[in-house]
């Protein structure tokens, strides 16, 4: 049974497909892990059929609209809890 995840991004056409790429994903798998948020180098794909071996990826605008098309993620490597960089929307110098 393929797992489901989620992710949300700034804009559907900040997702790369076909190449190792780091993305924060949910799992949807239900249970105690329920919408635990992990970072991940993996492969996506917007046909789910180019990537058979994936799981189900659903996204999501950073406002919280589900885009329509699910996509399929195929996860390659754990990376660590936390990335080094700054918080989606912000930039350096904004509190000046």
């Amino acid at each position: 049974m393929k797992k489901e995840y989620l992710t949300f991004i700034p804009d559907i056409k900040d997702l790369i497909e076909g190449q190792e790429v780091k993305i924060t994903i949910k799992d949807l798998t239900p249970g105690p892990r329920k919408y635990d948020a992990r970072i991940v180098k993996s492969i996506l794909s917007s046909d789910p059929r180019r990537l058979p071996d994936g799981d189900i990826l659903y996204v999501r605008s950073w406002t919280g609209m589900l885009y329509p098309q699910r996509w399929a993620i195929k996860i390659v490597e754990e990376l660590e809890e936390t990335e080094a960089g700054l918080p989606h929307g912000e930039t350096v110098g904004a509190n000046k």
